[in-house]
C-alpha cells in the first residue's frame, strides 16, 4: 500500500514539473513572426493575365508567362 502511495506522489510531483516547464518555456511571440515564408515579387502573365511569383514564371522575348502553353501561343489581349 505504501509503495502505490509513493508512486501515485511520485506520479504527481513529476507532472507539476512538466506543466510549470512548459508554462516557463513558451516561444516568445517574436520567434513566430520569423517563422513566415518569404514574399516574392509578382509578374502578370502576359497570355491571361494571372499573377504569378517571379521565381515561378516563365520568360521568353522580355514578357513572363504561367504556363509553357501560355508561353508558346504568345502574348494577348488588349493592347498586345
Amino acid at each position: 500500500m505504501n509503495l502505490i502511495r509513493l508512486a501515485i506522489i511520485g506520479l504527481i510531483v513529476w507532472l507539476l514539473y512538466r506543466m510549470f516547464y512548459r508554462m516557463l518555456n513558451k516561444p516568445k511571440p517574436q520567434q513566430k513572426v520569423k517563422q513566415q515564408a518569404p514574399s516574392h515579387n509578382m509578374v502578370k502573365c502576359a497570355h491571361c493575365g494571372i499573377h504569378i511569383p517571379t521565381n515561378e514564371a516563365l520568360h521568353h522575348n522580355g514578357h513572363d508567362y504561367c504556363s509553357p502553353e501560355h508561353r508558346d501561343a504568345g502574348p494577348s489581349g488588349p493592347g498586345e
